[in-house]
């Protein structure tokens, strides 16, 4: 009787693991929550693997990676020209998810991002066709991600100087900055935010 009870025990234990990781609160947070695992999930797809290693699969900004591919001068095989079909297929799911977050971010904001996305999915389709090695690939990526950050970080910027988000009554939180380029804050109601781009 104690084996079994043990064995019941064992079957419910990886599930409590789940309840102490903070879980998104709120639509933005789990929209992106959502996009972040979906962008995780293409660097484990083994239908992706013969291009996993000329091409930064899940297009999280990473300049050293980026500088890194810069020097793949061969193009895409016809079987790396599949996987980057089904890659770019999959991107653009990922995508979708995103770009549902961008209606409660400040317009600039998701209009740049969308900007981003539009572009890099296209670059990939370029790929695809052949039109690009996988340095000059990595360039332009690099070139689109460069120029939109800024972008971004200019439309996030104007937005926090906006008179409505200067001054909050009665708030003893304590306003931190972002600690990085890739992370943005602001007012949410009477709470400070912070957010990844």
């Amino acid at each position: 009787m104690l084996r079994v009870f043990l064995l019941i025990a064992l079957l419910f234990l990886p599930g409590c693991a789940n309840w102490f990781v903070e879980q998104p609160k709120g639509p933005w947070a789990i929209l992106r929550h959502e996009f972040h695992q979906c962008l995780s999930n293409l660097k484990d797809d083994s239908e992706l693997r013969p291009i996993a290693g000329k091409v930064t699969l899940d297009t999280l900004y990473d300049r050293d990676e980026y500088f890194d591919l810069l020097n793949i001068e061969e193009s895409p095989s016809a079987k790396e020209k599949i996987a980057i079909r089904k890659w770019a297929s999959k991107l653009e799911r990922c995508y979708k998810i995103q770009a549902e977050s961008y209606a409660y971010e400040p317009p600039e904001v998701a209009k740049w991002s969308a900007a981003t996305d539009s572009e890099q999915i296209l670059l990939v389709w370029e790929l695809y066709k052949g039109n690009l090695s996988y340095g000059q690939f990595a360039a332009k990526r690099l070139e689109i991600d460069t120029k939109y950050r800024g972008q971004i970080m200019n439309a996030i910027a104007a937005d926090y100087k906006k008179p409505e988000n200067l001054q909050r009554p009665n708030s003893n939180e304590s306003p931190k900055l972002p600690s990085s380029s890739s992370s943005s804050c602001g007012w949410e109601g009477a709470h400070w935010v912070c957010r990844s781009l």
